[in-house]
This record gives structure tokens, sequence and C-alpha cells, in this order.
């Protein structure tokens, strides 16, 4: 068919087109007039992606990934949500839904589990294409109860996303809790071992002051071993000196004698003792008292001189023998006064492992104790990022049906189903509307045309 033979058809046929559109649109006005009106109501809820924790006041990142949104709206779905929404407005407690629960179900089940999903059905959730608003929209007949419902759920869903972040930081902070008692039990522990040590070595200064003290304590020491070993040294070479010259008869020649002022002495009276004596010899004889005084001094300051030379040699002896013991005692002193450096390095490094067990122990407590306050006080937060932008308010206007609109899209399809409907009664009974209908259906050749007068 050509556009020109569908209009002549259309004409010809206007009436059964327009008896068409007028059915379906008088069905259509009154399927939306006949049919329960259906109100939705939509809260507005602000996700906020630039959230701070409210503790640290850090920025939250997480919220920005594609899936944060896509996770807020399938908690809004959820049967945890719809069950607080029935808690909230006691729904399950009301006699007309006892009975339709009881209608419905026999009675077996759960009226809240029930009832949770009864209202998932209506409630549909749909987020912003470029922004963190997320709407929630609940259809009802009743205005009233849509925004009631809307709300709830708006509610619900803050709620549950609070106790999503709060039940975890409670969960830990119990566990904490007994945490940080064991902390604190090995804290005091170490701290107890190191206070015992510190008794038991009798460690009353700093560590660093004890070893610094018994290292000059040691330092002097030796210097005085060095000394008195130079002296023992030295009294040693004036022993051997002097066995020498007594051996060799020469003890006039050591200077410890030559430096001797009384052996000088002895020996300046014994010279003259000597002289005086060779002097009465050449006078006197043997028997004379001059003589016989004369040998007596002589032989006096003799023994004198020899007594006085044993007690020097004697001194010498003496002294050798006292450097000797001190050396000796000296010797002793510093190999205690080692042992004791030794032992006090030995305490200072199990001093130090202790302390750096307590410093340990102190910073593994303090940390548990940051943290334990940190998720006290976390789980105590009544804050979310989440808030309410814009409150459901009853509509004024029912969503379902819309008669306008239902009227509007019966006019476009009766039209075509009155256009369909024309076009098969032609298909079905073929008139003839134009002269080339003649030559196309019978195949016969036009001869003329008789128009009406």
């Amino acid at each position: 068919m050509t556009p020109r033979q569908i209009l002549l058809i259309l004409r010809a046929r206007l009436w059964l087109v327009l008896g068409v559109l007028f059915a379906v649109v008088a069905v259509a006005g009154t399927l939306s007039l006949v049919l329960p009106k259906r109100y939705v109501a939509t809260v507005s809820l602000v996700v906020d992606s630039k959230a701070a924790d409210p503790l640290t006041g850090a920025l939250l990142p997480l919220q920005m990934l594609p899936g944060y949104l896509a996770t807020q709206l399938d908690i809004i779905g959820s049967h945890a949500v719809a069950l607080k929404v029935v808690d909230r407005l006691k729904l399950a407690e009301l006699p007309s839904i006892g009975e339709e629960f009881r209608a419905d179900t026999g009675g077996a089940g759960s009226i809240r589990d029930w009832l949770a999903d009864k209202l998932l059905l209506q409630l549909d959730v749909k987020p912003s294409r470029e922004s963190s608003v997320i709407g929630i929209a609940y259809s009802s007949t009743d205005p009233q109860v849509a925004a009631e419902m809307a709300n709830a759920f708006g509610d619900a869903y803050v709620q549950t996303t609070l106790e999503l972040k709060v039940d975890p930081a409670r969960r830990q902070a119990g566990w904490f809790e007994a945490q940080v008692g064991e902390v604190r039990k090995g804290f005091e522990q170490t701290q107890q071992r190191l206070s015992e040590y510190q008794s038991d070595h009798e460690i009353v200064v700093s560590e660093v002051d004890r070893i610094d003290l018994e290292n000059a304590r040691l330092a002097e020491l030796s210097s005085q071993l060095i000394g008195a070993q130079t002296a023992m040294y030295a009294a040693g070479t004036r022993q051997k000196q002097m066995g020498d010259a007594v051996h060799r008869d020469r003890m006039d020649e050591q200077p410890d004698i030559l430096g001797n002022a009384l052996v000088q002495s002895l020996k300046a009276e014994l010279v003259r003792a000597e002289g005086k004596l060779a002097d009465y010899s050449s006078r006197y004889g043997t028997n004379h008292p001059l003589y016989v005084s004369a040998v007596a001094e002589r032989d006096s300051l003799r023994d004198k001189l020899t007594a006085e030379l044993a007690t020097a040699r004697g001194g010498i002896d003496q002294a050798a023998q006292i450097a000797s013991r001190q050396v000796g005692a000296l010797q002793d002193a510093v190999e205690r006064q080692k042992a004791r450096v030794l032992e006090l390095n030995q305490q200072r490094d199990s001093l130090a492992v202790l302390t750096r067990d307590v410093d340990s122990a102190r910073g593994a407590y303090d940390a548990a104790m940051q943290r334990k306050a940190h998720m006290r006080l976390e789980s105590e937060v009544n804050q979310t990022d989440i808030a309410v932008l814009n409150p459901a308010v009853p509509p004024l206007l029912p969503a379902f049906p819309l008669l306008k609109l239902n009227v509007a899209l019966a006019c476009v399809l009766g039209s075509l189903l009155g256009i369909g409907t024309a076009l098969l009664a032609e298909i079905s009974d073929r008139r003839l509307r134009m002269r080339t209908d003649l030559t196309d259906l019978a195949g016969v050749p036009l001869l003329a045309v008789l128009r009406a007068a």
C-alpha cells in the first residue's frame, strides 16, 4: 500500500479508528479511576564523602571508593534495617497486621520477619548519578503512611550505620580491656624483677656512675701498683748491691752507707781513735792506761760501726721486703678491683636487659592503654557520616495511577490500535479506493471514470 491508499482507507474507516480510540481511552480512564491510588514519599539522605574521624580528625578516604555507595544501598535494603523499622513503629503489635499475618502464613514463622519482607517490597532505593545523595522511596495507599515509613527507613538506616561502626569498636574495646590487664601484669612483673635485681646487688646509684667510680679506683690502684713495683725494683737493686758489697767487703762504697751520717761520723771517730792509738802505742807501752783506754775506745767505735752497718743493711733488706709485700697487696687489690669491675659490667649488662624489658613492657602497656582509650571513645561515638537532607512529607498527588499520563498513553495506543484495526479490516474486505486499484487488483484496463454530478 502506498501512503495515499492508507490515507484513503483511514478516511473511509474513520469511525472504526475513532471507535477503537475512544474504547481504549475509556478503558484506561476507567482503570485509572477504579484502581486504588498509591502514594510515594521520598526521604533524601546525603553521604558525607569528606567526613573526618570524630576522634582524630583524619579524613576517611574509603568513602570515596565507587563501591561505597553501592554498599550503602545494600544496607538500606537489608532485612536488618527493615526489622528496625518494624520495631520502631511497633507494627507487629497492630491487630490488623496480626490478622493479615495469620491469614497469609497460617501463623507459621516470625511476624517481624514477615513484616520486614513485606516492607521491603514497597521500598525503592535510588542513588544520585553525580552526587552522594541517596533517595529512599516508599509506596503506600496512604500518603501519611508512605511518608512515615520512608522517614522510618531513613532513621533506621542512620542507626544501622552507627551500629556497624560502634559495635565492632565495643567488641574491640572489650578485647583490649582483657589484653591491657595481661600487658599490665607483664609490665609489673618485669618492673618487679628489675627492683629485685637492684636490691640484691645493692644498686643505689646510676650503674654508669658506679662503673666510672670503680674504674677510677682501679686506675688509682694500678698507678699505686706501678709505683710500688718501681720502689720494689729499686729496693731489690739496693739489696743486691748491698749483698755484693758485703761479699766483696766493700760496704763503705755503697751509696746508702755513704749517705748515712751516723756511719760517716763513726768512721771519722774511728779514724781519730786509731790515730790516737797509734800515737799512744809509739809513746807508751801496751799496759799503759792511756793505751788501754785508746784500744777500748777504738774497739767500741768498731763495734758501733759494725752494728750500724748491720742496721743499715737490715734496713735495706726490710725496705725490700716491705716493698715486695706492698706490691703483693696492691696486686691482690688490683685483681679484686678488676673482678669488681667485671662484675659491675655483667651487672650493667643484666640491668640493661632488665631495663629494656621494662621499657618495652611500659611501651606496650602505654600503647595498649592509648588504643583502649581510643576504642572506648570510638565505641561511644554517636555521630555518623549519613545525614537526612530532605525528610519525606505526605505527597499531595498519587504516584499511581496517573490519570493524565494514562489517558495520553491511551490516546497514542488507541490511535495506533485503531489504525491497525482499520488496515486489518481493509485487508479482510478490500474496497476500491483509487482508479489504480481496479487495474492492480483485476488486471483489466481502465476505460473511463464516472464522477458524480
